[in-house]
């Protein structure tokens, strides 16, 4: 399988929820006797012959682009030394850039991977009519819209969440139903967190097509049916892979306890504007196709569905691209650090930094900094101007970062996120205290300058210093 599934199947879910970790069958004693330097090593040996035999195929513009940066980097990778993660992130950056012919063929091969796994098992195109909710009406307690930033989700959320009560049965407390018609592609377990590093017992992500460009996923399932879990066991091909089911409309497909439910659609001929696409292919191919599942459920399905949906505004889904091209709004990346899929798995948001409106509120900006620690990364921020009216010309800028909570405005004293979710129920937004300042600078309309202030003063606040970082789109 490609690298950059494996990548995408270790990516972090949500609030601390847990992430990927596919392990290979028969390896476990041997990681159980490794240790966790000795995995690194290895990592570090694989990751660095792949790195060479990128700059030994390379064209002249990419080697120039790196040794103008980094005086001979490519002679001195190529005879042994192990570059550091802003030095891989400078290689990196300059071989796409280049358009390097290798390092464009790897990236296709990733795009093409994704889609392959379904191309020849599906059948039609275009969108469908959802017959069934994801879950019984009356197991829901609320929705949580796209676009949350949280933990180590620093850009907007492309899936929404299905929140339920604790109830009896743990993690089999509630059923999960098949939409409609689907040819489900991929399965991955669920066995250590990625921000806690913890493990924890296993959980599923589902990926499906209902037809050859319409798609949707589940994930967070806590188990799944018999039936499913028959098909993903014996569905497979000389090398261990799954090669997919066929489930019907209103097959019960697994259960979620818990925890929420995760749930996505994603419309393969209809992306969305985001500046720079690619950004995001390597990783989450089916990202920038992210599409409001709501038209597609029947009426009545829809209309009880969206009584669960804590956010009011239109569209009631929320948004997950803010890109606007020559403004502070929207997702970037700090330079060198290989854009969405970044240089670390186990922490692949470092290098993001996001500006978007609030996903309950959107009158209010939120900010999602992924080099902070990881829960104390999000803040609404307050200043002016509007993230939408600073351009190259504007100069430097300074907000103050807020923290911020959910509340029921018509409830004040309710805990909204444990107790009975209530049709009258409107949530809003509730400032906390000042955090700190971040200085924001648009040196092109595509490259940003920023630098955060933490337990300071906005006085001392006066220029930028040498902890600022570099971003683009």
């Amino acid at each position: 399988m490609k690298k950059f599934l494996i990548v995408s199947l270790i990516l972090i879910t949500c609030g601390g929820e847990p992430e990927v970790s596919n392990i290979p069958q028969g390896t476990e004693e041997k990681i159980t006797t490794t240790t966790k330097a000795e995995i690194v090593k290895i990592e570090e040996s694989k990751s660095n012959s792949e790195i060479v035999d990128a700059l030994k195929n390379a064209s002249d513009e990419a080697k120039n682009c790196i040794n103008n940066k980094w005086p001979n980097g490519v002679e001195n990778v190529i005879e042994g030394h192990i570059p550091n993660e802003n030095e891989a992130g400078l290689i990196y950056d300059c071989l796409g850039k280049s358009g390097d012919e290798a390092f464009e063929i790897e990236k296709k091969d990733r795009d093409e991977d994704w889609r392959g796994m379904w191309e020849g098992k599906c059948e039609g195109t275009g969108t469908v009519m959802f017959t069934n909710s994801p879950m019984k009406i009356e197991d829901i307690n609320f929705l949580l819209p796209y676009g949350q930033i949280v933990g180590g989700h620093i850009t907007p959320i492309d899936h929404m969440y299905f929140y339920s009560l604790d109830g009896p049965g743990g993690r089999e407390a509630y059923e999960v139903y098949a939409i409609q018609d689907a040819f489900i592609f991929n399965i991955a377990t669920r066995e250590i967190a990625v921000e806690s590093q913890q493990e924890q017992k296993p959980d599923y992500r589902l990926d499906m097509v209902h037809t050859c460009t319409f798609g949707s996923y589940f994930d967070l399932v806590t188990n799944l049916s018999p039936e499913l879990e028959k098909m993903w066991k014996e569905n497979r091909n000389q090398n261990d892979d799954f090669t997919g089911a066929y489930v019907k409309a209103g097959d019960l497909i697994g259960y979620v306890g818990k925890q929420s439910l995760d749930f996505g659609v994603y419309n393969y001929d209809d992306p969305l504007d985001f500046i720079n696409p690619k950004a995001y292919e390597s990783v989450e191919p089916w990202k920038i196709y992210t599409h409001d599942p709501f038209p597609y459920f029947s009426e009545d399905i829809r209309n009880q569905l969206l009584k669960k949906m804590m956010r009011r505004a239109e569209p009631r889904s929320g948004n997950i691209n803010y890109d606007v091209d020559g403004t502070l709004s929207g997702n970037w990346f700090e330079v060198g650090t290989n854009f969405y899929e970044g240089l670390k798995m186990s922490k692949y948001y470092d290098g993001h930094f996001s500006l978007s409106l609030n996903d309950i509120d959107p009158n209010y900006w939120q900010i999602g900094i992924g080099f902070l620690e990881v829960y104390e990364n999000t803040f609404v921020i307050q200043g002016d101007p509007n993230p939408l009216e600073v351009s190259v010309d504007s100069g430097r800028q300074i907000y103050e970062l807020t923290a911020f909570e959910m509340f029921v405005e018509n409830n004040p004293g309710k805990d909204w996120f444990r107790e009975p979710h209530d049709e009258s129920d409107i949530l809003g937004i509730r400032l906390g205290k000042r955090q700190g300042y971040i200085m924001l600078e648009l040196l092109e309309k595509q490259l940003l300058q920023l630098e955060v202030f933490l337990n300071v003063e906005k006085d001392s606040v006066n220029d930028f210093s040498d902890k600022s970082r570099i971003y683009e789109r």
